[in-house]
């Protein structure tokens, strides 16, 4: 329960952390607007059924992976980090998934390497490595804006995405493999 709470709280300070630097980086990069002028941005709602938002970053073994790439396949996306307790204790099933040669859907998996404890994007192959993982694409958001789009409160959570990009499911803490491939057999 303690580990939950310390999770809990630790992405809440993420996410404040987030939000204060993108502030202070808005008002030393961006010249000052009178408050007619400023633009209002609105965040789309996530939820099942709308587009899953895109985005481009970098794989741990140095390739760029745009989720508009996977279109017309399902996607299994997990975010995640290398610190949190449910989620390593997760990881060997979804192992068990990826190695699935016969499964209809990509799995991708995304940290935020040097944010609020995780592993720098030096130091988080090896441990990986060690960890003995393998068989999981794992994807660098280093500005944690990925999470921000997906809305991300609380580690490990995943998002089930059909092969038109919308989302079919949304799983806050771990789902298992056979509710994740009942959840894609339910979809297009």
């Amino acid at each position: 329960m303690k580990k939950i709470i310390f999770a809990g709280l630790s992405l809440l300070s993420l996410v404040v952390l987030i939000a204060c630097g993108e502030e202070e980086t808005k008002k030393t990069q961006a010249p000052q607007q009178s408050p007619k002028k400023q633009q209002q941005t609105t965040v789309q709602q996530i939820a099942v059924g709308k587009d899953a938002p895109d985005f481009t970053l970098q794989s741990m073994d140095g390739k760029e992976v745009k989720l508009s790439d996977y279109k017309g396949k399902k996607v299994y996306l997990k975010f995640w980090a290398s610190w949190c307790g449910p989620c390593k204790k997760s990881m060997p099933e979804l192992m068990e998934l990826a190695a699935k040669p016969d499964r209809d859907f990509e799995i991708l998996s995304v940290i935020a390497p040097g944010i609020q404890g995780e592993k720098t994007v030096e130091q988080f192959p090896q441990w990986f490595q060690d960890q003995g993982y393998k068989d999981i694409p794992v994807l660098y958001d280093t500005k944690a804006t990925t999470f921000q789009a997906y809305q991300i409160r609380s580690i490990p959570t995943e998002y089930l995405i059909d092969s038109q990009g919308k989302i079919g499911k949304i799983q806050f803490g771990a789902i298992s493999n056979a509710d994740a491939e009942a959840a894609f057999k339910a979809m297009n």
